[in-house]
């Protein structure tokens, strides 16, 4: 049951996240989320010296960048993106934004290294999503946790802190750190969301 009281804070715990060092150990059982396409709210930690956890964020146009925000209660009601499986044998995933309806942007690695959306239609659109929480078995909620994402063709990991030090999310050599770790929930209902507490 989702029956928990969470604090703006305590998402960290929900993702996996702890701040008690830079680097998180991995388990050797890592799941694939199985979200169905459907509409989730994706967050991440971002390395500003806070344990607070941030959204993801990117407008429904060409060349946006994916950016790290301060989560709200709201972003539990609005899915914004959609993990889908590519359809290719190494079991990838393209990330899709609700907003875009014809469904033709695409998470991409841009030139500079940053993590936006685009129509280009390249390998870069396809991405390793390894998790060590997958819940998917028709609970109250559907989410996944302490996920990485990586590009299988360079293996660098997506990084909720880019190399330019800003909120952008970027591509960066996977260190396990928790700027590289993020998380996935489904749209809540009203009757969810209202037993959802933000301090």
């Amino acid at each position: 049951m989702f029956s928990k009281i969470f604090s703006i804070i305590a998402l960290t715990t929900f993702l996996g996240l702890a701040s008690a060092g830079p680097v998180m150990p991995r388990t050797s059982k890592m799941c694939k989320p199985n979200l169905q396409s459907m509409a989730v709210t994706a967050f991440g930690y971002f390395n500003d010296g806070s344990e607070r956890v941030k959204e993801w964020s990117a407008t429904p146009e060409e060349g946006s960048h994916v950016v790290l925000k301060t989560a709200s209660k709201e972003a539990f009601r609005v899915g914004e993106f959609i993990l889908e499986f590519s359809g290719q044998p190494t079991n990838t995933y393209v990330i899709k934004q609700v907003a875009n309806t014809q469904r033709d942007l695409k998470a991409s690695v841009a030139s500079d290294g940053h993590f936006v959306f685009t129509r280009t239609n390249v390998g870069t659109q396809q991405f390793n999503i390894d998790c060590e929480v997958c819940q998917d078995d028709g609970s109250d909620f559907t989410h996944a946790n302490t996920c990485t994402i990586s590009d299988p063709n360079t293996k660098l990991c997506v990084t909720g802190s880019s190399a330019d030090g800003g909120e952008r999310l970027g591509m960066r050599p996977c260190d396990g750190s928790l700027a590289q770790q993020f998380g996935f929930i489904q749209a809540l209902s009203d009757k969810q969301l209202s037993t959802v507490v933000f301090e």
